[in-house]
């Protein structure tokens, strides 16, 4: 028996059993660290600078609402963007924020390092055994009663413990020009750029150069570089967005952010989706006994009708022919819209909003 003991120590890499081991460090991960009490918990994070640029930092301000950010991680403040097809143009109000998403996982990062263990270690494989969960990294074996997957497009824990997939994967592609920034976020729906859309934003002491679609990315991509030709850019970035939320609870764990397909199915944005999924999370996992399925229906009733909506319109969306979208844009004008950049569906039922859906479906 003493052999046997001595093996299984051995084995593992200390003789913790962690409450919960959450696998991923980007925003959902980090913020989700912020919120749990009196918990052991280990977040693993293989990239020890944090994670690859994948997103732009266009976030609606409703992120005040969970943080008391510093003025050095916002880059700039858009009140205001235009939507554009061919000839057409409309101005619509939005209340944003452009953040600098380096120094905000950083920020993110040292308030996790405050409450959480945190390991800069690569997750190789993750599975279950009678007492809980076994997380195999490149440097070692960690125990957990639970494992939370807050790792992305790609996600190891979701692979291992749902046969499901959020219903869609896009693909996004940016670079910086080192140029003088207006004030104004552009969007530009032209077919010839994209099959959902590209963009122009502003930040500090440049100008964001973008886009996100669903197929050819890379010849979408370089039209839309050489029509609007811009100045001493900076190396591409490129991530992958899944969405359309999938199961995201299991027996052992539960899934937090991307890598349950909680983005935007129309801009792709997820940053607000993880946060307020975290908070919903942090409830249930301080609790002595945590109830995942009651997390998993708590997000659906906040926002996954949202998405399911925001996946309707995205259908009928790939089916608008340049003249509609056109038509689209002109309605949008008339209205001079103000757009909750979370809840856009929900937002734009209301009132006479209901105008812009008649043209939206071509009535």
């Amino acid at each position: 028996m003493l052999e046997i003991e001595t093996l299984l120590k051995s084995y593992f890499s200390n003789n913790m059993m962690y409450d919960y081991v959450i696998v991923g460090g980007g925003v959902a991960g980090l913020y989700l660290t912020t919120k749990l009490r009196n918990k052991q918990v280990l977040l693993i994070e293989e990239h020890k600078n944090l994670g690859p640029r994948r997103c732009s930092g266009l976030i609606s301000d409703r992120i005040n609402k969970f943080f008391d950010l510093p003025k050095s991680i916002i880059e700039k403040e858009i009140y205001k963007a235009q939507l554009c097809c061919g000839e057409a143009s409309a101005q619509i109000n939005l209340n944003s924020v452009v953040l600098d998403k380096e120094k905000f996982e950083t920020y993110l990062l040292r308030q996790a390092e405050k409450n959480v263990e945190v390991k800069s270690e690569r997750v190789v494989k993750v599975s279950d055994d009678y007492h809980g969960v076994v997380v195999t990294t490149s440097q070692g074996v960690y125990r957990t009663k639970y494992v939370i997957g807050c790792d992305g497009a790609n996600s190891l824990v979701r692979k291992t413990f749902l046969d499901e997939d959020p219903k869609k994967f896009f693909f996004g592609k940016f670079c910086y020009s080192n140029e003088k920034p207006s004030d104004e976020y552009k969007v530009f729906f032209d077919s010839k750029y994209s099959d959902l859309f590209a963009w122009t934003a502003p930040r500090r002491n440049k100008v964001e150069y973008g886009m996100i679609c669903e197929k050819n990315l890379t010849n979408n991509y370089d039209t839309f570089m050489r029509a609007k030709n811009p100045k001493d850019v900076s190396e591409d970035y490129f991530g992958v967005i899944p969405t359309g939320l999938c199961k995201c609870s299991f027996p052992k764990g539960i899934l937090v952010g991307n890598s349950a397909g909680m983005t935007k199915p129309l801009t792709g944005g997820g940053v607000i989706y993880s946060l307020i999924a975290g908070k919903i999370a942090a409830r249930e996992l301080n609790k002595d006994e945590p109830d995942f399925r009651n997390y998993e229906k708590k997000c659906v009733e906040t926002f996954g009708k949202e998405i399911s909506r925001q996946l309707l319109a995205r259908r009928i969306y790939s089916k608008l022919s340049d003249h509609r979208k056109q038509k689209l844009i002109s309605s949008v004008k008339r209205d001079r819209l103000s757009i909750d950049m979370d809840f856009p569906m929900a937002d734009i039922f209301k009132d006479k909003k209901m105008r812009i859906l008649k043209s939206f479906f071509g009535r």
